[in-house]
């Protein structure tokens, strides 16, 4: 497997065909996929004293408990039914990249439309794979983590020690899962295979290949992280207005260098998402060409 000339061919599609890009954007929605970090910074803490705003502080004394439950509720609903929009997304702009990829390995047209109708067409067996995959992997780290914690209250907090291992490696599995998971999702598309025969072709193509898989996994992940840093470090330097603000000390300076930094981000955002999705489209590409090398080597 020539790693170099898949990712030259991986770049060439995205870049070609930059409908695809949208089906990348689509696929972020899961926020998955993509190795990365996300860190919390402190922010300072700002309080203000009772009776500074007494029309609202009455406002919101007036509203009955029952209203705050029905309003409670209903955001807990809505943020399900978005987090579901989400998932239906995901899974339809994954499954149009890998049949935009296969599209254009096998010489057909690539649109944007072609390959959403694409990722519609296999949406329920796709979502099928990540329940099956996602239960299963819920039932195992679930039982571990219950046991884990069983085992550390009769050992009194020293079965903790032996466990620090199993915790170690809970990332690697992780990762692993994932990529038996898009393997699953190609080969249904790639080869056209029921959910069963899916499963079995990429645990066949995982278990022949693993030096392959894992070194591709390694590039892919390494180099998506450090893409990521470099897409925040933009956002280093866009909360420099805001903090020189605080520095100064006054009202103006601070709300001058809050309008600065909105600003920034707000200009910046769309670059940010724009460039997720292209990662996206190329990192699910070159899966998808790497899966369609190895099962050429494994016929040939």
């Amino acid at each position: 497997m020539d790693i170099a000339a898949i990712f030259k061919r991986a770049w060439e599609i995205t870049w070609k065909h930059k409908g695809l890009w949208v089906l990348g954007f689509l696929a972020n929605c899961s926020g998955g996929g993509s190795q990365g970090s996300s860190n919390i910074s402190r922010i300072p803490e700002y309080k203000i004293g009772g009776g500074e705003f007494p029309e609202i502080e009455r406002w919101f004394q007036s509203v009955p408990d029952e209203t705050w439950i029905i309003i409670g509720i209903a955001v807990v609903c809505g943020l399900l039914l978005l987090a579901l929009l989400f998932w239906v997304l995901a899974a339809i702009g994954n499954g149009g990249l890998i049949a935009g990829f296969q599209m254009a390995e096998t010489g057909e047209s690539v649109t944007l439309g072609s390959a959403f109708q694409q990722g519609i067409s296999y949406f329920w067996k796709l979502l099928v794979i990540q329940l099956i995959i996602g239960l299963a992997s819920l039932l195992v780290f679930g039982s571990g983590i219950i046991g884990g914690v069983l085992f550390s209250i009769l050992t009194l907090g020293l079965g903790l020690i032996c466990l620090i291992p199993f915790i170690c490696l809970l990332v690697p599995i992780g990762i692993a899962i994932s990529i038996y998971t898009l393997l699953t999702q190609i080969a249904l598309i790639v080869e056209e295979l029921d959910i069963g025969a899916a499963f079995r072709r990429a645990w066949e193509i995982f278990r022949s290949n693993p030096g392959q898989i894992i070194l591709m996994g390694l590039i892919l992940g390494v180099g998506g992280f450090v893409v990521g840093l470099i897409l925040a470090i933009p956002f280093v330097l866009m909360a420099l207005p805001f903090v020189a603000g605080l520095v100064m000390g006054t009202d103006t300076s601070s709300l001058t260098g809050l309008t600065m930094t909105m600003i920034g981000i707000l200009l910046y955002l769309p670059v940010l998402l724009i460039a997720g999705a292209i990662m996206r489209t190329f990192i699910t590409g070159s899966w998808t060409l790497t899966y369609r090398d190895l099962i050429k080597a494994k016929t040939a």
